[in-house]
């Protein structure tokens, strides 16, 4: 199983920007076209769970929603579901000297516009395809703007 960037607040890439963005200095990062196969935790797991309980599926699996995001769209995503708009940029000279070079570039401005065929093919059904509610759910959010 191959999972992209896991949706938690707890942990990870989004528990790192998270504090950033609640003062309101979050922002796109780089050019902010790079894609980001992203997944909710909810569909992680149970992602698992099909897998190993689905004989229709076999080799390698893409844990990743059915809908990749450039990051400009996920930080304006993360802005709208925080209410916290901003209009920074951070350049990657700035990104590679705070969370280091490898974790950076891995993290932030490789680009990976990942499907995942084989669980759709599966029949499995995503609890969050889409970005805005993956992150009203992670950030306990739930009201409707």
């Amino acid at each position: 199983m191959r999972t992209g960037i896991v949706l938690s607040s707890y942990g990870g890439m989004l528990a790192k920007i998270l504090p950033i963005f609640k003062l309101g200095l979050g922002g796109k990062i780089g050019s902010g076209d790079q894609y980001i196969s992203w997944i909710a935790l909810d569909d992680v797991l149970t992602t698992i769970l099909y897998a190993i309980t689905n004989d229709s599926i076999i080799g390698p699996i893409n844990a990743v929603s059915p809908n990749p995001v450039t990051n400009t769209y996920f930080i304006k995503t993360i802005e709208k579901v925080l209410s916290k708009p901003t209009s920074f940029t951070l350049p990657a000279f700035i990104a590679r000297a705070v969370f280091g070079k490898e974790l950076a570039d891995s993290l932030f401005f490789s680009s990976t516009r990942v499907i995942p065929s084989r669980l759709l093919k599966g029949g499995y059904k995503f609890r969050f395809s889409d970005l805005e509610s993956a992150l009203r759910h992670t950030f306990g959010v739930y009201v409707n703007n």
